[in-house]
């Protein structure tokens, strides 16, 4: 053999080499990328998980200050209702008391 066919293999060698490392390489690199898109799935469905809880706490808190505010709605009405009666109330015993006086004054 002479030194150029041997070179020529040394060289043929080395490239084969430095393509099985950088297969392995390739390999590592895309085993780590793999792992990272697994966690980062993994957060973004514990994330959209909390997120649904949260909108529905919301949901229910909206029905919930929907319901208290018909309740402070009918309130106001039956307070203005009742006072108003009292109102009335106090007038017919203002007027009753009057009655009453004109007659034992006759």
């Amino acid at each position: 053999m002479d030194a150029v066919a041997v070179s020529t293999m040394i060289v043929a060698l080395l490239l084969m080499l430095a393509s099985v490392v950088a297969k392995v390489f390739t390999a590592q690199l895309i085993s780590r990328m793999k792992h990272q898109i697994s966690h980062v799935t993994s957060i973004k469905q514990e994330a959209i998980g909390r997120l649904k809880m949260v909108q529905s706490h919301r949901a229910v808190a909206v029905q919930n200050k929907g319901v208290l505010t018909t309740k402070r709605t009918k309130l106001h009405k039956r307070l203005s209702r009742l006072k108003k009666e009292m109102g009335e109330i106090a007038q017919d015993k203002d007027a009753r008391k009057q009655r009453t006086e004109m007659c034992k004054v006759e």
